[in-house]
């Protein structure tokens, strides 16, 4: 319980520094504290990730199918484990598909939730297509 209240915690303060710096709201102090929020901007922050998201869950996308036809030219079990893996990356990018229009609908917090994991599978998927594409092109040289 006291390892959830820190994360709790943590994650509530990191929310108001990240929404300061991005100028989400803003705190004034004359006597009392009054927070502003300013949603336009939320939503433009929103929308711009949105966009660069889509772009590049679109460009994965095109990725995957340029190693499927690769995959093409594989035989036995080469063939099935690069396929096997391609699976997964489908899988995954439909995954992506599904938080990118979660996001259209999130509200400040989920959208920061989403962010960051959005931000961290596009990494992770990345990595597995530059992994497989290599391996695909020593098939190739066999």
């Amino acid at each position: 319980m006291r390892k959830f209240l820190v994360v709790v915690l943590v994650l509530v303060v990191a929310g108001g520094v990240l929404g300061s710096w991005r100028g989400w709201f803003s705190v004034s102090k004359e006597g009392t504290v009054d927070v502003e929020v300013n949603p336009a901007k939320v939503k433009q922050d929103k929308d711009t990730f949105s966009k660069t998201v889509g772009e590049k869950a679109k460009a994965m996308k095109n990725r995957v199918v340029g190693l499927w036809e690769k995959s093409e030219g594989l035989t036995g079990d080469d063939k099935a484990r690069a396929q096997k893996e391609l699976g997964e990356l489908n899988n995954q990018h439909d995954r992506i598909e599904q938080q990118i229009k979660e996001l259209e609908v999130a509200d400040q917090d989920r959208f920061e939730s989403i962010k960051q994991d959005l931000s961290k599978t596009l990494g992770e998927v990345e990595k597995k297509i530059e992994d497989l594409r290599k391996k695909l092109e020593k098939g190739k040289d066999r």
